[in-house]
């Protein structure tokens, strides 16, 4: 069972965090949230104080948010998902029952994200000390606007596991881009439900007609400069755009 928070009351609301982070990257939102909404906060495998344990690939991880969301009993909640939680929450969403997803800037289209990672493989793969550096740089360049305090606490919560970084993106390295774009467009193909995707780095002017094409209930917005953090450089902003897209798709 993954380890969560629940807070607030109202119709449910599932927060799922990016690589590395845990629930606690949410805390500045909870607040605003759970005025108007019953908020889980979850610890992804791997991750805060869930378990350590393999495997980590996007399946398993959809599956044991199934089971919380199960388990707790959330009737048709509202996924919302920061990098790799919101490929989390879009895989959960193809078997799962919820009433939308909100995905915070993570593009589906993985092809395009190997080529992004695979110039770093050989670096990730080696030794600790060097997987720490390599890391760490490469989430350097994704801060965008977010302030010196909200970026150190952010790297503070944040815990370096090899182990679980390379679980979660070995399929990024090992399958090459076609048979991942198969899995994608699968899994963009039975998803469903409301879709809003929520970019602070434009993903790029071929990406928007990419996703139309795959996920026909999508809407793509970018709030541009605001870098892969868009909830947290903008918090009040955020939990207004969820309120107005969760009004949109319950009315």
């Amino acid at each position: 069972m993954l380890s969560y928070e629940r807070f607030g009351t109202g119709t449910p609301v599932v927060l799922v965090h990016g690589i590395t982070e845990s629930r606690h990257s949410w805390d500045p939102l909870i607040e605003g949230l759970s005025a108007h909404y019953d908020v889980v906060a979850l610890d992804l495998r791997g991750h805060g104080n869930s378990t350590h344990e393999a495997p980590y690939d996007l399946t398993t991880m959809a599956g044991d948010v199934g089971e919380l969301v199960a388990h707790l009993g959330l009737e048709s909640p509202l996924m919302v998902g920061h990098s790799l939680g919101g490929l989390v929450v879009s895989a959960y969403a193809t078997q799962g029952a919820c009433r939308g997803v909100v995905n915070v800037d993570q593009v589906l289209e993985i092809a395009a994200f190997k080529e992004l990672l695979t110039p770093f493989e050989v670096a990730l793969k080696a030794s600790t000390e060097e997987f720490n550096e390599t890391f760490t740089l490469m989430m350097s360049f994704m801060r965008g606007r977010l302030d010196d305090a909200s970026w150190q606490r952010l790297n503070e919560l944040r815990r370096l596991d090899q182990g679980v970084v390379l679980g979660v993106w070995e399929i990024v390295f090992d399958l090459p881009a076609e048979v991942l774009n198969e899995i994608v467009d699968a899994m963009a193909g039975a998803l469903q439900v409301p879709y809003l995707a929520l970019h602070g780095m434009d993903p790029g002017p071929l990406y928007a007609p990419w996703l139309s094409q795959r996920v026909a209930s999508a809407r793509l917005e970018v709030w541009d400069g605001d870098g892969h953090y868009p909830h947290l450089v903008q918090p009040e902003r955020f939990i207004a755009r969820v309120r107005a897209f969760d009004e949109s798709i319950s009315t």
